[in-house]
């Protein structure tokens, strides 16, 4: 594949897009967000719309040459990790197109909406599709708002059904994490680090039945990454969205649950039996300090854990671990700790993410108490930097230490021991074996660019263009073999 864009669209008529959609540099790159084709799929009923991923090109040189002459909107979603692209983006696109508008969404026009507003015509904070309606009444009539707010607070049928098919070159993204669905919207826990309550409020709402077996047409045939932050919550929903993944086809599934809401036989069953074949928990630690330090104590106890771990494998489903650099009570010994319990539970892979306190929120202002931010750098609160220092952390050996983690724990040797621990069938473990090989990509990128030392690190993978490698490419294919096999 060349360096070039990848773009979407609803081409059924031949007029010129009226709204152009960037999704922003990011990393990891290469998964397929839900996020813009949903903005687009509300807005298609009134407007010709495009989407195009800026991950896959150099962002300045592809605006330069592009004609967007016509286009009435330009909108971007907005995190901190991108922040400085959505910033030097809007102000090309403003010089050169001045009567468009400029609207940025998403995680940072929600924290922090006056900033945001220094550098786009208008914002949404909150989710789109609530005022998606609103929006597009105003742009008809010319007078579109400098702000919309959009609460969690709707029926989710009205969210539009993903359409895939308008993405032109899907496989230029990754297929190891399968093809996002949304069934709920919002999370009942309070885990004080979470943006889910920021953009999703407290409200939890389920998609129907009925919706979602509409929905799952399009899923036939493929592996299916449940995006919801807790899918768990309702233990019947997820007995019911199993049973309809059985029926709609699929070649598998994974989703993100609590650990605690794993200890249940009959939920387990109704989840393999439809191709459930693993689960990401936020295990974050196995220290109980450092997990009551972010309100966790009440949906993980450490003490439980290889108990359920041990559950659900026996249900041919695997447990994948969030992690957390930067809490309580941490030293280099806790990642030594860690590898040795994800080892011998057999766990598939472990996410590393930073303890961030994201800025505009209550939270941050009450932690200054318990510790100090290093960094008033809004694009370094995105999970991949170190912002924040409970007191006492050592972080020279925190930050060695999750080093040391990264290379033993995703070593080759290191992955097929592990597989030996998940009483898996050959098969599984070769999947089991392929998945961490392409998951581990990330991470070894990491230390190529020496992210967990030099905070320019991940600027400099942002700013390379995506491109899946050969060996990633054919892993996938091995992959996609293996899960058609049957049965589970």
């Amino acid at each position: 594949m060349k360096s070039e864009a990848i773009s979407y669209s609803n081409r059924n008529s031949g007029q010129a897009a009226d709204i152009v959609l960037f999704d922003l540099p990011t990393f990891p790159k290469g998964v397929l967000s839900l996020s813009l084709i949903n903005v687009a799929s509300s807005l298609s009923k009134n407007f010709k719309v495009e989407i195009t991923d800026l991950n896959f090109i150099n962002p300045v040189g592809y605006l330069e040459k592009q004609n967007f002459s016509g286009i009435k909107v330009f909108g971007m979603k907005v995190s901190s990790q991108n922040f400085t692209y959505a910033k030097d983006i809007s102000a090309r696109l403003k010089r050169k197109y001045p009567r468009a508008t400029i609207l940025w969404g998403g995680e940072l026009p929600s924290l922090l909406p006056e900033e945001c507003k220094k550098y786009a015509d208008c914002i949404v904070a909150g989710l789109f599709e609530p005022v998606a309606a609103e929006f597009a009444q105003d742009l008809t009539a010319g007078n579109i708002k400098p702000e919309y707010r959009g609460d969690n607070n709707f029926d989710l049928s009205i969210i539009p059904t993903p359409q895939f098919d308008l993405v032109n070159s899907l496989d230029s993204y990754y297929s190891f994490m399968g093809m996002p669905l949304e069934t709920s919207r919002g999370c009942t826990e309070k885990c004080i680090f979470c943006m889910v309550h920021v953009m999703q409020k407290k409200n939890y709402y389920l998609r129907g039945e009925e919706n979602l077996a509409s929905i799952l047409k399009n899923y036939k045939g493929r592996f299916v990454n449940i995006v919801d932050y807790n899918f768990g919550v309702d233990r019947q929903h997820v007995i019911k969205v199993s049973e309809l993944l059985a029926r709609a086809g699929v070649t598998g599934w994974m989703a993100e649950m609590c650990i605690e809401e794993l200890d249940d036989d009959e939920l387990l069953e109704a989840m393999s039996r439809s191709g459930c074949r693993m689960i990401y928990c936020g295990l974050e630690s196995i220290d109980d300090r450092a997990l009551a330090s972010v309100h966790k104590m009440n949906t993980n106890h450490v003490e439980r854990y290889e108990k359920i771990i041990r559950k659900a494998q026996r249900h041919g489903i695997q447990i994948a671990a969030g992690i957390i650099i930067g809490l309580e009570n941490m030293d280099k010994t806790t990642f030594k700790n860690l590898e040795d319990f994800f080892n011998r539970m057999g766990l598939i892979y472990g996410k590393l993410t930073f303890l961030t306190y994201n800025p505009g929120t209550k939270v941050q202002a009450y932690m200054k108490k318990k510790g100090e931010f290093i960094t008033e750098d809004i694009t370094r609160y995105d999970g991949n930097h170190l912002t924040y220092v409970p007191t006492g952390l050592d972080i020279p050996s925190v930050l060695s230490g999750a080093e040391e983690f990264i290379k033993r724990f995703y070593s080759n040797g290191a992955i097929i021991k592990r597989s030996f621990n998940t009483r898996l069938s050959f098969w599984r473990r070769i999947e089991f074996i392929i998945f961490n090989l392409c998951y581990r990509d990330a991470y070894f990128k990491w230390l190529d660019e020496n992210v967990l030392l030099d905070t320019k690190g991940i600027d400099r993978l942002m700013g390379q263009p995506f491109k899946k490698s050969t060996t990633v490419n054919l892993l996938e294919r091995v992959l996609i073999f293996s899960r058609n096999l049957r049965p589970l």
